[in-house]
């Protein structure tokens, strides 16, 4: 398979050199001409235009291959059109030399078209080989690490096209208002485009998530400390970052799997890889455990990656970088993380080893948050552990669009209405209830309106909505002082056509203005819906930052 996608890149640039060498050199260099301006407008405008289809839900996985080829193909479409109205006609010339410099243009428009592609094709969502060519990514050889040592093409359509356009961005076509360039913001083009971009978890067949939309991923804290020690990584000068991951970056909602090849420190970039490069990947990461406190791990085999505790939405990790990479006085000028780039923050002084490990460990010890006395106890009644969809019906046969499910008839994803009651159908068919995993279960908090729910997110009691604003999420809280986000809601209309709506979306953030609203009349009823840890008790309830109930539910695991 290596072998056959070495000779279709082989094969496409034979065939764009053969017919270029018979159009002609005026027309091969025409088209040569556009080529380069098409790939130039294409990656000046890479980063922005990547970033709306980012934002655009389904489209975030594709949204890096999206936002260079599409462009690409519009620019060169467009130019092509212009060029044949400008020089409609060919020039004469023998019939050799035709064939000879215009099949020279032509392997050169070959090379760049081929090598666009596969940059494109490289930052979209798939695994991490092609056809078996994989390219630079962590092997064991080099312990877990990026491996650059990989010839990955017979001819390196990606890394001469990332070469030549890195270098016209410091040259001729370089930014006459503004610093960055193709070279300085995306350095190592080919590298990440094979295959270090699509380096990540992949199990039966299904790729973790490789590109989360702006906002994902924050930097809460960067230090600098100059004798870094740990088991397991060698001393050093080190980096450590604490970043915070939002529930797009997990894979379906479901949890996290990110590899040292996702994130990168880029400082002033020189030749090469390691001490002096400009460019670190992550050799160590501390984050939250299963049992309540913190770990150190390290990034020295294929198979770890950074995960998320059972339960959580959300994710706190520590990650160590190697500060041997930057030149003394070149800091680094962004983190790069899951094609995002972060500014990196100034750092003004070093920090010691304490420092390091307190922000790499986090709160070692979890311990049950600190309830205030006056906040109420919820009716035990509001706050229940069960996975059934209740009062509504489904079956495999009558689904609504768009509606996923998982593990047989256990409803995942989408949003739809269902019956209440009626006729359920054979049991095969019928759909058992909302989908958790083994370590979880699922909870229902009602959050009705019209005093039916001993909580109030509606502003008729209380002003603790108008308090926190819109954008606030509710809450469960464990004893181990863990938040647990919804995955989504039903609601029942009782009047009317009696429909039930379920909405499940395990990668939405699911703030207060993402239910429906209810009449203060009471009449209808919306219950939450989370998927918390098995094993541990809910011991509270937050909208925002706020408490708004006590509560006392065990987390029993399903047997």
């Amino acid at each position: 398979m290596e072998s056959i996608f070495n000779i279709l890149v082989i094969a496409f640039i034979a065939l764009i050199a053969y017919w270029w060498a018979n159009q002609g050199i005026l027309s091969a260099l025409l088209h040569l001409i556009c080529v380069i301006a098409a790939g130039a407008l294409a990656f000046a405008g890479w980063e922005p235009i990547s970033h709306i289809f980012l934002n655009a839900g389904a489209m975030t996985p594709y949204a890096w291959g999206i936002g260079l080829l599409l462009p690409f193909a519009v620019y060169l479409f467009v130019l092509r059109l212009i060029a044949d109205k400008l020089a409609p006609d060919n020039l004469n010339f023998p019939h050799l030399a035709g064939l000879g410099i215009g099949g020279v243009l032509g392997i050169c428009a070959g090379v760049l078209t081929v090598g666009i592609s596969i940059i494109g094709a490289g930052h979209t969502h798939s695994g991490n080989q092609i056809l078996n060519v994989q390219g630079a990514v962590r092997t064991a050889t080099n312990r877990g690490q990026p491996d650059f040592s990989v010839a990955a093409l017979w001819i390196p359509a990606h890394t001469i096209t990332a070469n030549f356009f890195s270098f016209l961005s410091t040259t001729s076509l370089r930014p006459t208002l503004t610093n960055p360039t193709l070279a300085s913001e995306f350095p190592t083009l080919d590298t990440q485009a094979l295959g270090l971009f699509r380096d990540t978890y992949v199990k039966d067949g299904r790729i973790a998530r490789t590109a989360v939309k702006p906002g994902t991923i924050t930097i809460q804290n960067a230090i600098l400390v100059p004798d870094f020690v740990s088991p397991g990584v060698p001393p050093m000068a080190a980096y450590v970052v604490r970043l915070h991951f939002e529930v797009t970056a997990a894979t379906d909602g479901t949890n996290f799997a990110l590899s040292a090849s996702q994130f990168r420190l880029v400082g002033k970039v020189r030749a090469g890889s390691g001490p002096g490069s400009g460019i670190a990947y992550p050799t160590a990461w501390g984050q939250l455990n299963q049992n309540g406190g913190s770990s150190m791990y390290v990034f020295d085999d294929k198979s770890h990656y950074i995960t998320g505790v059972a339960g959580t939405q959300t994710l706190d990790a520590a990650l160590v970088f190697p500060a041997s990479a930057f030149a003394q006085g070149d800091a680094p000028r962004f983190l790069q993380a899951m094609g995002l780039r972060l500014p990196f923050p100034t750092i003004a002084t070093a920090s010691t080893l304490v420092d390091a490990m307190m922000l790499v460990m986090g709160d070692q010890a979890a311990a049950a948050p600190v309830i205030p006395n006056d906040v109420p106890l919820i009716n035990p009644s509001d706050l229940a552990m069960t996975d059934s969809l209740q009062p509504a019906n489904a079956d495999l046969n009558s689904l609504p669009p768009g509606v996923k499910t998982k593990d047989g008839n256990w409803l995942f994803s989408g949003n739809g209405d269902f019956e209440q009651g009626g006729f359920r159908g054979n049991k095969s068919v019928v759909i058992k209830g909302i989908w958790a995993s083994a370590d979880t279960r699922v909870v229902r908090l009602n959050m009705s309106r019209g005093g039916t729910s001993s909580i109030d997110v509606w502003n008729d009691s209380n002003k603790i909505r108008e308090k926190v604003g819109e954008s606030a999420r509710l809450s469960l809280v464990d004893d181990y002082g863990r938040s647990y986000y919804p995955i989504g809601y039903i609601h029942v209309t009782k009047s009317g056509d009696r429909r039930v709506t379920i909405w499940l979306d395990r990668s939405a953030p699911f703030e207060i203005q993402s239910f429906p609203n209810l009449s203060s009349a009471g009449t209808d009823e919306l219950f939450c819906l989370f998927a918390p840890a098995a094993g541990r008790k809910i011991v509270g309830v937050k909208f925002g930052d706020e408490w708004i109930a006590r509560a006392d539910l065990s987390i029993v695991p399903k047997v």
